[in-house]
């Protein structure tokens, strides 16, 4: 270096001016304000994390650099860039690819040498790669001198970056932006916080570009500001234009968006209550409802309660089923429950429970069928529920993981007539009495039962007992203003009375069982088929096998293998509840089809509802109806149904009875004894076509003299009167009631 010192003291004359120069124009590129901070660097410890600021894109500056490794970096002497005030801008900040960085960046806008952390704050990111943004340099910045920018980056899990921070594992950067005023017009641009309004109450945000410096707002109702970003209050439901001229030094420019903001203050009854979150967990909670046309994403639990009423809106027909899908945040099962507020008065009842939907896991689809009681055409509040599988659950009450949500449900009245339809609790012979359950749409107000026995009901939801053994068409007519609606479901009750307990029966099924049982022939124009699965033990008394005494019939047994087993079926005859050996009607061998042909005995006291059991056994056993847990071994049990061979019958009873009107308009029959018999009393039954009887009563019958029987309630078909004297006498005749 000594050296040097002369080679400097002399150096010529005409270089001087020019190094000054040279100097004096490298320093002008420099801010006109030295930082009054300056960060440091990352430690060299956190080097191999390879994290930091690789590039720097803005406008016409594009720099690639190093790195954590390069430490704080001022650029702002040597790069930089000129922007236009009021003018978007993309702003790419490159950080490493293999982890997340917050990204931020502050601009000098006042050139006084310091950050403000929010008012000069223009970029604010958080990802890895190339992290975008777009930027505007807002009016008032000092323009025509070099500004400092600052850009610091660290990795996400450290403290977010400020302005004069030292980055743990990244680093900080500084450019240099030179400011210039906009010699364009504005182009006008604004937003509203809502475009639905229930408050009537709207937040604008002006956009415009190219710096305005003053704005005219008008709201559509008379209303008007000169504000930036003004707030605005409406006063009456209705929809509304809003218009912005927007005005600088070059001039105005001015943008109008048509029918913009709709102001609807139709909203529900206040809630009495809400239903917070009080441990969010998990990622529980709602994510999205669709409900008819209306879709509508949330976030999950971590936000709580929400309430959505003012833009999560639908309309639904009363009376109608609706589809209803619910997203939920995670995938472990979830409780999800929905309320309507049916009468408006803004608590949730028990009966406005209207879905419960348990150990549901992500998105599931159910059913919403909304009342004919809820209030009609006015804005109801539903309240969905979802929280953990298991969780105790009110609509009031606080949800633990989950969360509630609330939305406007406005119920449409029907118009359309209902389509009948109806559920019971109807198992088994001994299901007596039976619960009737209402399911038709289209919101009946009226019903009208017939139970198949002679009785009826006008109740929406009747229970019915029945006072005789038998099978019997049930039949619901509904009705509305449109008109009525009729569904008969044919021997959907069958029942014994009293309820006889037969002895259990049942087996495992390793290497065989009972695969399907038909009967065939005689008086069945269809074979009765029923296919089944290997239980050791199928309650089948639901279905009735409809048998006639004389005739003659086939009954058919697969297996599900073909092993060699033994098959065996009784029928209970006598009503005792006993299968006796005197009523097998089938036993023998076979593999995989076994078939076996029965007669039904004509004998007087058979006729009417009994069982029949099916025994199939990999044995070759004396045939035990009666044993349990019979290893290799299947049992079914089956409903029968014999009715008497009408014509031979009749006969017994044709020259001692006479009937008339037979047919019969209105029901109204006239029954005396001929001049032979003696007056007695009888007891009588009246049976339909299925062997059910419909009607009991004692008659008191006189030779030559008519005693009258009244069967206007029953409606048209073919009857059998059943007359049983107290000597045993039995008088059958048939009868039609047109």
């Amino acid at each position: 270096m000594p050296q040097l010192l002369p080679s400097r003291r002399w150096a010529p004359a005409f270089l001087l001016p020019l190094f000054s120069l040279l100097t004096a124009g490298a320093q002008a590129q420099c801010p006109a304000t030295a930082a009054t901070c300056t960060p440091g660097g990352a430690p060299a410890a956190n080097y191999p994390f390879n994290m930091g600021i690789m590039n720097v894109t803005l406008s016409t500056l594009s720099n690639p650099t190093g790195g954590v490794r390069d430490g704080y970096q001022d650029y702002s002497c040597s790069l930089g860039t000129t922007l236009t005030i009021g003018q978007d801008y993309p702003l790419t900040v490159t950080t490493n690819t293999g982890a997340d960085e917050n990204v931020r960046v502050w601009l000098d806008l006042n050139n006084d040498g310091q950050f403000n952390p929010s008012t000069e704050l223009l970029m604010s990111s958080s990802g890895r790669g190339n992290q975008t943004r777009t930027v505007r340099v807002p009016a008032g910045a000092v323009t025509g001198v070099a500004l400092r920018l600052r850009i610091a980056a660290d990795y996400v899990n450290a403290p977010v970056p400020t302005p004069c921070s030292t980055p743990q594992y990244s680093q900080t950067e500084d450019y240099r932006v030179t400011l210039q005023a906009a010699s364009q017009p504005p182009v006008a641009a604004f937003v509203a916080d809502q475009t639905l309004t229930c408050s009537g109450c709207v937040q604008f945000t002006d956009q415009s570009q190219n710096a305005p410096t003053s704005w005219a707002w008008t709201f559509g109702d008379g209303g008007s500001s000169s504000q930036q970003n003004p707030r605005h209050c409406y006063t009456a439901p209705g929809t509304y234009t809003v218009t912005l001229t927007a005005t600088n030094a070059a001039g105005p420019h001015t943008v109008t968006r048509t029918n913009y903001i709709v102001y609807d203050n139709q909203v529900p009854v206040a809630t009495s209550c809400a239903a917070p979150t009080v441990n969010f967990c998990c990622g529980y909670g709602i994510t999205q409802l669709t409900l008819g046309s209306l879709t509508y994403n949330s976030a999950n639990a971590s936000a709580g309660y929400q309430d959505f009423t003012c833009n999560g809106r639908v309309s639904l027909v009363e009376g109608t089923p609706h589809n209803i899908t619910i997203q939920t945040g995670n995938t472990n099962a979830q409780d999800t429950r929905a309320w309507l507020d049916l009468n408006n008065d803004g608590t949730f009842t028990s009966n406005e429970l209207l879905l419960t939907a348990l150990n549901r896991t992500s998105t599931f689809t159910s059913t919403l069928l909304i009342p004919a009681t809820a209030v009609k055409n006015t804005p109801l509040r539903l309240r969905l529920i979802t929280d953990f599988a298991g969780a105790t659950v009110t609509p009031c009450g606080n949800v633990q993981f989950g969360q509630a949500e609330d939305y406007t449900v406005t119920v449409l009245p029907n118009t359309q007539p209902p389509v009948a339809n109806f559920t019971s609790n109807y198992t088994s012979t001994c299901s007596n009495p039976v619960q009737f359950t209402d399911q038709s749409l289209n919101a009946p107000t009226s019903w009208e039962w017939d139970f198949g026995d002679g009785a009826t009901s006008t109740q929406q939801n009747p229970v019915h007992t029945y006072t005789a053994s038998g099978v019997y068409n049930v039949s619901l007519t509904a009705r509305n203003a449109f008109g009525p609606n009729t569904v008969v479901k044919t021997a959907h009750v069958a029942v014994t009375v009293p309820c006889l307990t037969y002895c259990p029966s049942n087996g495992t099924t390793p290497n065989t069982w009972i695969n399907t049982v038909t009967v065939s022939g005689g008086s069945l124009a269809t074979p009765f088929t029923n296919v089944s699965t290997a239980d050791g033990y199928g309650n089948f008394t639901n279905k009735v096998i409809s048998l006639r005494q004389g005739e003659s019939y086939t009954l058919s047994v697969a297996s599900g293998t073909n092993f060699i087993r033994s098959t065996t079926a009784w029928i209970d005859y006598n009503r005792n509840g006993v299968f006796e050996t005197t009523e097998i009607i089938a036993n023998g061998q076979s593999n995989l089809f076994f078939n076996a042909n029965f007669t039904i005995p004509g004998q007087v006291g058979v006729a009417g509802f009994t069982r029949m059991r099916v025994l199939s056994r990999l044995n070759n056993n004396v045939p035990n109806p009666c044993l349990t847990n019979q290893f290799n071994s299947e049992t079914e049990d089956y409903s029968v149904n014999i009715s008497p061979v009408l014509a031979s019958r009749e006969a017994q009873g044709r020259s001692a009875l006479h009937v008339y009107p037979n047919p019969t308009a209105d029901g109204l029959l006239r029954l005396s004894l001929t001049t032979a018999q003696p007056p007695a009393t009888y007891a009588l039954t009246v049976e339909n076509a299925l062997g059910a009887v419909v009607h009991r009563q004692s008659l008191r019958l006189l030779p030559g003299s008519p005693t009258e029987l009244n069967l206007s309630a029953l409606p048209r078909g073919l009857y059998v009167l059943r007359l049983l004297g107290a000597d045993g006498q039995l008088l059958l005749r048939r009868v039609v009631r047109d």
